[in-house]
């Protein structure tokens, strides 16, 4: 074989890997994830510090639904490294209706701001929960801090997770990254 052949061949599979390459990194490319714009109508916020474990479901007047996971983030490891997952889904208008009607029903409006666990001091505890409703008939924000699990919660906050959390059960993944420092 000749020198050229060899630098030949050798650009060949240099141009190969490159375009190859190139075909793969669109191929992976995250997809376009559509948020709509202006504030939710519903927001729920869960927070787990000591684990690192956050997410975050909003509703939007249009039926968007976004829910939004981000794991790992206390104590990445090779084997489980932080990632943010984005789910979505879409709430016909009668099913959006349907809930805030449940939330306008379910006595939140009647809550105060703010619950503790009791016997918790502030800044204790490892679950804080927030829920906001900013609809026409109703505007409210709740928060839980130090409850064990969202089931301890006073009622009607732990009928409302557990309403929220079946709705976000069914979101679909949309992407999942890996986040980086």
């Amino acid at each position: 074989m000749t020198g050229k052949l060899k630098l030949y061949i050798g650009l060949l599979v240099l141009g190969l890997v490159v375009i190859g390459g190139g075909i793969w990194m669109l191929a992976k490319s995250p997809p376009k994830i559509d948020i709509p714009e202006g504030n939710p109508v519903i927001c729920e916020q869960l927070e787990y510090v000591m684990r690192g474990e956050f997410s975050y479901l909003y509703f939007y007047g249009d039926g968007s639904i976004l829910y939004i996971e981000e794991k790992g983030l206390r104590e990445p490891s090779l084997l489980h490294p932080p990632t943010r997952t984005w789910r979505t889904a879409r709430f016909r208008p009668d099913q959006l209706d349907s809930l805030l009607a449940y939330f306008e029903n379910s006595g939140l409006d009647e809550l105060y701001e703010d619950y503790y666990f009791p016997g918790a001091v502030l800044g204790s505890g490892d679950m804080r929960l927030t829920i906001t409703v900013n609809s026409d008939n109703l505007s409210k924000t709740v928060t839980a801090f130090g409850y064990p699990t969202p089931s301890g919660m006073p009622a009607p906050l732990n009928a409302i997770y557990g309403r929220l959390r079946t709705i976000s059960e069914v979101t679909e993944e949309v992407y999942r990254e890996n986040i980086k420092d």
